[in-house]
């Protein structure tokens, strides 16, 4: 949710919602993963839940029946439940900005209008 792609307030507002709706899905479903597999949920790794639903989801949605959904439904708890984090003691998360600035300049008028400068970075390319 670091960059957000709506520009009025009211699509800003639901692209926000989207976000936390999505997120308590997931974290709904890592609880109960972690109570059917007898862990504590701190333990269990966000990322790998979500990659272990991004993985099941073609499944869930060429399966119509209840039964068999049931069945998918555990296996992907029993997925999520296997992404355990290790216990690293005296382990620190700096909160850092990974996202960089791009040495370009902003596109501030239409395409057909903009005139392009010249790279002026030090990321240029070395004349041979």
């Amino acid at each position: 949710m670091e960059v957000l792609r709506c520009r009025s307030s009211a699509m800003v507002k639901k692209e926000i919602l989207m976000h936390f709706i999505a997120y308590n899905a997931i974290r709904l479903l890592i609880v109960e993963a972690a109570a059917e597999a007898g862990h504590v949920a701190r333990r269990l790794s966000f990322k790998g839940s979500v990659q272990a639903l991004r993985q099941w989801e073609p499944q869930f949605s060429n399966e119509s029946d209840p039964k068999a959904q049931r069945r998918l439904m555990d296996g992907l708890r029993s997925s999520i439940a296997g992404h355990l984090v290790p216990h690293r003691p005296g382990r620190r998360e700096p909160r850092c900005v990974k996202r960089r600035p791009k040495p370009f300049a902003l596109l501030t008028a239409p395409r057909y209008q903009m005139i392009e400068i010249p790279h002026r970075s030090r990321y240029r390319a070395n004349v041979a």
